[in-house]
This record gives structure tokens, C-alpha cells and sequence, in this order.
């Protein structure tokens, strides 16, 4: 890690531009992070990183961001880290509920604002 001060945030999300946007969001927020652009990217990088949360894409390929927090909910060493699912869609209250997200979030035009407040209250 750079900093170790810096909370590192693993961001997993397909469409290329939304990545970058959040990327930036998060860095200027003074997060460190790591970006994955499909799902099964980031239950790699969630295994190989020491991670403080993860927000994640709702529908990815590979993996959806549901199916990765199921997973990473299982783990012993990764259950206790914050998830939050982001989509373009309403919240799918039964899929959240299933894998244990934390938050829910849509993708609108206050999603920095939520997204930034989340963390913090997350972290």
C-alpha cells in the first residue's frame, strides 16, 4: 500500500467510463484503489488484496456483483468487509437481501455524494 493510512477500495464495474468516474471519485476522496472490470477480476483481486470494502456493479459478466458479495460474504477472512452494489436499475430487494450487501445504491445523479457518505459511514 502506499499510505497505509489510505483505506483501499476494490471497484468492480464493466463499463468503462463509469469505472474511471467512480475510480476518480473515490481516489479524490482520499481512498486507494483497485479496479476490476467484470467480476471474476475482482474475486481475484479481493484474494490477493487487503481490502476495506468493495462496491461493485450489480450486473457484470462473469460474475455479478451479487454473486461476488455472496462470495466474498462466505469467506471467513472477507465477511466482515463492507459491500455495496451499484446499479442502473432499482434495487432487487430479495438479491441484496441474499448476498448480504450492506447498501444498495442507483446509479444517479447524486451517486457521488451517497457513495462518498456510504463509505464513511461504512468505514
Amino acid at each position: 500500500m502506499e499510505n497505509s493510512d489510505k483505506k483501499r477500495i476494490l471497484l468492480a464495474e464493466d463499463d468503462d467510463s463509469m469505472r474511471r468516474l467512480l475510480e476518480v471519485i473515490l481516489q479524490k476522496a482520499d481512498y486507494e484503489v483497485v479496479t476490476a472490470e467484470d467480476g471474476l477480476k475482482a474475486m481475484k483481486l479481493a484474494f490477493e488484496n487487503d481490502i476495506n470494502a468493495v462496491v461493485a456493479d450489480a450486473i457484470m459478466p462473469g460474475l455479478t456483483g451479487y454473486d461476488l458479495c455472496r462470495m466474498l460474504k462466505t469467506r471467513n477472512d472477507k465477511k466482515d468487509v463492507p459491500f455495496v452494489i451499484l446499479s442502473g436499475l432499482s434495487a432487487d430487494a430479495n438479491e441484496t437481501a441474499k448476498c448480504a450487501a450492506d447498501v444498495f445504491l442507483t446509479k444517479n445523479p447524486k451517486l457521488k455524494d451517497e457513495l462518498i457518505e456510504t463509505l464513511k459511514n461504512l468505514l
